[in-house]
């Protein structure tokens, strides 16, 4: 299990580009004010102005609540500004990835059952599970998870980190099992489909979570009786007020 997980990581999100060296080709950008940032025409809302540029991977200028405009990092705050907007991506990547990964642990037990009946890999619904783990679980879970992202706010600190990039992927004294060997333009398309898978699964995982709650069903079984007819409604007389 973990490692067809560890294959599942590696191989799509170093095949959509996320892990690689490059950086995306940047647009030239008129420097303004410092902390006030540009207003450029949103192209996901024409009716609004933005302060992204569009030279991120995946920016089609949606920033209703203005959140990049102060962000630290961006082009516009004069000598700090490094171009990249790079804590905001890191958290979008690292959210991203997670969620696909969630995704899959959704619907996985429903695919294979684990052996056991009070171990929480073998719950059908994932609430359960989540309160069959045990202490010791828990705080292996939250150690992981804090060394991480030590790891990750002191790999931004860094000027040349780029957001995403664990150092795995094509480029020299990168680890590449899978021999990838893009062009800048397909590697600029990987790192795209990245993006855009990671904003699905985002929006995936909180409809499953969703769909889950209050009922001990599978998505994916839930999913098949969507497309079946109860066998109650073809019987004559059906749509009949009882008595007719």
């Amino acid at each position: 299990m973990k490692l067809a997980l560890s294959a599942t990581l590696i191989g799509s999100a170093a095949a959509f580009g996320g892990f690689g060296g490059k950086k995306a080709p940047a647009k030239a950008a008129a420097p303004v004010s410092r902390g006030t940032g540009p207003s450029i025409p949103s192209i996901a809302l024409p009716w609004t102005e933005t302060n992204l540029d569009g030279s991120l991977v995946g920016d089609v200028g949606f920033d209703p609540l203005g959140f990049s405009k102060y962000a630290p990092g961006a082009w516009w705050q004069g000598d700090e500004g490094d171009g990249s907007l790079k804590i905001f991506r890191e958290a979008e990547l690292m959210h991203g990835r997670i969620a696909q990964l969630a995704c899959l642990g959704w619907i996985f037990p429903e695919l294979y059952h684990f052996p056991g009946k009070d171990d929480a890999f073998a719950k059908m619904n994932p609430y359960e599970a989540v309160d069959a783990i045990p202490s010791a679980g828990w705080l292996q879970i939250l150690a992981f998870m804090s060394s991480l992202e030590i790891l990750r706010v002191n790999r931004l600190k860094d000027p040349a980190y780029i957001p995403g990039d664990l150092g795995l992927g094509q480029g020299e004294g990168r680890w590449n099992p899978f021999g990838f060997d893009y062009t800048a333009e397909e590697y600029y398309d990987k790192q795209l489909q990245e993006i855009k898978h990671s904003r699905l699964a985002m929006l995936g995982i909180a409809g499953l979570a969703a769909k889950s709650s209050g009922t001990d069903i599978g998505v994916l079984q839930q999913l098949g009786e969507s497309f079946s007819r109860p066998e109650f409604v073809s019987k004559a007389g059906f749509y009949f007020p009882e008595g007719v």
